[in-house]
């Protein structure tokens, strides 16, 4: 077929993350991924929360849904049920998938369904000015934090494994070309796999 990473893009939608966010990034390397599975647009679906990384399917041209906060994979699971045949992409972030959805996360694991799921991690509800996510670490503080964070932080990488995913990587968002190179041995995984970007949160 012979797509390009242009063929994923929107062109009428305006992406409205703050100047140097790693969401950017990630969405430069998903759209290069799903050029170089060579899939087309309606082949494929991507399911997101809420949240910065819940704006991924506007800016991404294929099917998209946007659900509730923590839902993105139960939503995505059923797509996946009821027609096999598409390419299933849930794209949450750390608070999203591993706070309010963190039960989902386990039980997605421990179905090993054929799909892929990537977690934008920056350790901050940034959408909601920054307050500590799950993966934020022990003693940092955020802006909106008034004292450094007393938790510990959750493994997202550690916890993938344990419940079941049988394809568990890490990338950095500002490196597109690995990052690229990550979603696409996600997607070619045949089983559940979990990708965690790593991704700067600069406001």
């Amino acid at each position: 077929m012979g797509l390009k990473p242009s063929d994923y893009k929107v062109s009428d939608v305006y992406a409205d993350w703050c100047p140097g966010c790693g969401d950017f990034g990630i969405m430069n390397a998903l759209q290069m991924a799903l050029a170089d599975i060579d899939r087309e647009p309606h082949e494929i679906v991507l399911v997101s929360g809420i949240g910065c990384s819940g704006k991924e399917p506007h800016n991404v041209k294929c099917n998209g849904v946007h659900t509730l906060h923590g839902r993105s994979l139960p939503f995505a699971l059923g797509i996946k049920a009821a027609n096999p045949n598409l390419e299933v992409i849930a794209i949450g972030g750390d608070g999203d998938g591993l706070g309010i959805g963190a039960g989902h996360f386990v039980n997605a694991g421990r179905r090993d369904i054929d799909m892929t799921y990537i977690i934008h991690n920056n350790g901050v509800y940034g959408l909601t000015k920054g307050q500590a996510s799950p993966t934020l670490r022990r003693n940092q503080k955020t802006k909106a934090l008034p004292r450094p964070n007393i938790n510990e932080p959750v493994n997202p990488i550690g916890l993938a494994v344990i419940s079941g995913f049988t394809f568990a990587a890490r990338s950095y968002a500002y490196d597109v070309r690995h990052f690229k190179d990550i979603i696409k041995a996600g997607i070619q995984h045949k089983g559940m796999a979990f990708i965690e970007c790593l991704q700067p949160c600069p406001t």
